[in-house]
């Protein structure tokens, strides 16, 4: 791809805060959510469904998800 003083390529980059959105999911996402063998898995289930919802909103042509390990939430 060539590109000259200004770019003729222009790309929708999806950046989440993955984190976050699992704190969220972890809460609203009831944890009757299990998996056959009876483990919880609601966070999981609601995160990878609000970002598969994001997806099909956006059509991003790429996605990067972060994590941060030290996340917590902060009141404000």
């Amino acid at each position: 791809m060539r590109w000259g003083i200004i770019g003729s390529v222009t790309r929708r980059l999806m950046l989440l805060d993955t984190a976050s959105l699992y704190f969220r999911a972890y809460f609203g996402v009831p944890d009757s959510v299990r998996a056959p063998d009876g483990t919880p898995v609601n966070a999981v289930r609601g995160l990878l469904d609000f970002i598969g919802r994001l997806v099909q909103d956006h059509r991003p042509d790429d996605l990067v998800a972060c994590w941060d390990n030290d996340w917590r939430p902060q009141w404000r």
